[in-house]
């Protein structure tokens, strides 16, 4: 679905809510998917959408580093055009539905209007942490103080590309500076989205509840309604399991609702009803595991987590305010990511994540410490290194309640939203795998749904 629609900065009295007086920001992670995109898979052609769309400018702006006669190094400017079968099975160009031949997309790539909104997710955080709160410098310092991953998936990776442009544009960048290191991986050991390519057990137990859905919801008035709704451009009969499967159905209409009228679907694709069944169906068959399963928590996102976690731990023992210290990371990942996150952290809404959505990890330091507070935390595991730091997490700019933070004690007083880092440590150590490749290929030989392990 589009992206979350641009809200206006905070205002004073918001900003004094979310940030209060007496903690100081200390490190944020945002971790966002990337911006709207094509659909995965070209879908209804027969329903009159073009399989390809016109929405791809950076198609005609590439460079490629290329090495020159004497082992020199230069750019080789170029722009791309895809070629696709005709219909005699000839080689022609690909064009759009106005027989564009120039910035065509193929499947699955970031779009204009994915760039537009993932450089506005930046230009948001931009006045947050530089104008708003100081916290970050007006010019970007030692790239030391950003830490920037993405997942090697291309649209992820110019997304990220865009958000960091948002924070900090060419104006605030010292030609000095020395090029920016991003972080990837390779596919066999990512972590930044849940890896079921390469994670034998993860990917069973996906199976296992996209078996659930399917037989939750195959045969249920809800799969009836579509059926009579949009059926008749679906060859067959609409299932979780179908061809297209129900996701894959969403996730044409989602790329549709985002882009222009020369790509849109028959009217009967967005009534507000149709809309409404996919996304709970889908939602329940990508993401209940979360909820019910330790295991699937932590083949999911635990390893992320962990990441994160650590990166926390680290920072606070370099408490200060001296240039060089890790500041913002900023990650560019998927839908599954965000809603995984979320689901097992036990605060998400269970509606499928618009494109650009973000999760900012925020952690902050008590300026003043009240003795009384520390006095109880104490009796909750705190460290001394740990008393006295919170974590709060905003979805889309709204705080996040983590269920497992509730209890007194585990919370700033009076502010159930900001967990104490003892608190957030805990809970996130119970999703970290000890070794994640082998927990990938442990319990193959259990089969079906899992026992109910809630969100703790």
């Amino acid at each position: 679905m589009p992206a979350p629609d641009s809200r206006h900065p905070y205002s004073p009295d918001e900003l004094a809510a979310l940030y209060p007086s007496n903690l100081r920001l200390h490190l944020v992670h945002v971790i966002f998917r990337h911006g709207e995109r094509t659909p995965v898979v070209p879908r209804f052609q027969n329903a009159g959408l073009a399989p390809f769309w016109p929405y791809c400018q950076a198609t005609s702006r590439f460079k490629a580093a290329v090495m020159e006669p004497e082992a020199d190094w230069s750019f080789l400017t170029f722009q791309r055009r895809m070629e696709t079968f005709g219909k005699k099975g000839g080689n022609v160009v690909a064009m759009g539905p106005g027989g564009e031949k120039d910035n065509v997309c193929p499947p699955g790539e970031l779009t204009d209007r994915g760039r537009e909104t993932t450089l506005q997710l930046g230009q948001r955080l931009r006045h947050l942490y530089v104008h708003q709160l100081g916290f970050l410098p007006e010019n970007l310092g030692t790239q030391s103080e950003c830490y920037l991953r993405s997942s090697p998936i291309a649209r992820a990776l110019e997304s990220l590309e865009q958000v960091f442009t948002g924070l900090y544009p060419s104006a605030n960048r010292s030609p000095m500076n020395p090029p920016l290191t991003i972080y990837t991986r390779s596919f066999a050991e990512e972590n930044i989205f849940p890896n079921n390519a390469s994670c034998r057990r993860l990917d069973q137990l996906s199976r296992a509840f996209a078996k659930l859905a399917a037989e939750k919801w195959n045969d249920s008035p809800e799969m009836q309604h579509l059926q009579s709704r949009i059926g008749k451009w679906v060859d067959g009969k609409i299932a979780v399991d179908g061809h297209p499967n129900l996701c894959g159905i969403t996730d044409t209409v989602n790329a549709t609702l985002a882009h222009g009228e020369t790509t849109k679907l028959p009217n009967e694709f967005y009534e507000p009803r149709v809309r409404e069944i996919m996304d709970d169906i889908t939602v329940d068959e990508w993401y209940r595991g979360y909820s019910q399963s330790s295991e699937y928590r932590r083949l999911g996102v635990g390893s992320l987590l962990g990441d994160v976690k650590d990166r926390m731990l680290s920072s606070v023992n370099d408490d200060t305010n001296k240039d060089g210290r890790l500041k913002i990371g900023l990650m560019g990942c998927h839908d599954t990511t965000i809603a995984g996150l979320l689901a097992s952290l036990g605060g998400f809404d269970k509606k499928w994540p618009p494109f650009t959505s973000s999760i900012a990890f925020e952690m902050f330091r008590e300026k003043r410490q009240n003795k009384s507070r520390n006095v109880f935390s104490k009796l909750f595991g705190a460290t001394n290194e740990e008393e006295g730091w919170y974590v709060r997490l905003k979805y889309n700019d709204k705080p996040v309640y983590v269920k497992g933070c509730k209890m007194a004690g585990r919370h700033l007083e009076g502010d159930e939203s900001f967990c104490t880092l003892t608190a957030f440590k805990e809970i996130v150590e119970k999703m970290v795998p000890k070794d994640l490749k082998d927990e990938c290929l442990r319990n193959m030989d259990k089969t079906g749904i899992p026992p109910i392990e809630e969100v703790e």
